[in-house]
């Protein structure tokens, strides 16, 4: 065989090499300014939906338990026309109402606790896997081994997320920070093909979590909370109150509502001292 042609060979498949990794170096940057924008994304909604619960959210609750307690007394009195015992009319009661009234204790719960988020205990053997993770990502993107102004403002985005990743057990975080990892296999004694079929490989994952990533950011942005986020920052730009407004019209439906339902207690009372 002619010497030149194995030259050329050899090659040829080095630059693919060269190519496969300069993709994937490309490719693990996307993946974390994706990572970073998602998480700060979430942060923001989180942010929002606290506030949005402080200001609004209470009034909801509140309208809905009136509203509840308005449709009980409601089927109490249409009961009570129809000649059922008091017995059975408080069974049926709570037999229709049983989920709703879940629902609304739940939510409330939900609310309630949101400020005391209990991280779940990992495994033995998935906690070594994750501070293995963690200790490989602390050491690459410390933001002390990089002289590069902007590099150590990527690493300074980036360290916050890797730590609270660790603390609150977010495997899939640490995971899609560590795609990539092409220096270990280069330095495997492989052949030239097999090390490109292992890139190709690492090509695909990272393509599939850029997907992914991508997909998120989509759904937290079409989401009712962030488009409610939305409308209320541009409120806010026009000088408008948008929570503010929607609080006092919530406010204004549960005096209504309440109203409502004295009238629906003293209606089942009287009836009940006849």
């Amino acid at each position: 065989m002619n010497p030149a042609t194995l030259v050329y060979i050899n090659s040829k498949e080095e630059k693919e090499v060269n190519r496969l990794l300069q993709t994937i170096e490309e490719k693990r940057g996307q993946i974390e300014e994706l990572t970073v924008t998602m998480e700060n994304l979430k942060a923001e909604v989180d942010l929002f939906q606290h506030r949005y619960n402080a200001h609004v959210g209470r009034y909801y609750f509140e309208l809905d338990k009136v509203d509840l307690e308005s449709k009980e007394y409601r089927l109490r009195i249409q009961l009570r026309r129809e000649d059922i015992s008091e017995d059975e009319i408080e069974a049926r009661v709570e037999a229709c109402f049983r989920e709703n009234r879940a629902r609304i204790n739940a939510a409330t719960e939900q609310s309630d606790s949101d400020e005391d988020t209990e991280t779940n205990e990992l495994p033995d053997e998935e906690a070594k896997y994750l501070q293995k993770l963690y200790r490989k990502l602390a050491k690459r993107f410390h933001p002390d081994k990089s002289e590069d102004a902007d590099e150590q403002n990527r690493r300074l985005q980036l360290m916050p997320l890797i730590n609270r990743a660790y603390k609150e057990n977010d495997l899939q975080i640490l995971e899609r920070l560590s795609f990539g990892e092409t220096e270990a296999t280069l330095q495997t004694e492989e052949s030239i093909s097999q090390k490109m079929e292992r890139l190709h490989i690492e090509l695909r994952s990272l393509n599939r979590a850029t997907s992914e990533l991508r997909s998120d950011i989509n759904r937290v942005k079409a989401g009712r909370t962030y488009q409610l986020k939305q409308q209320v920052e541009t409120a806010e730009n026009k000088g408008n109150d948008l929570l503010t407004t929607l609080a006092a019209d919530i406010k204004r439906k549960v005096q209504a509502s309440r109203v409502q339902l004295t009238r629906l207690k003293n209606l089942w009372g009287g009836n009940k001292k006849a």
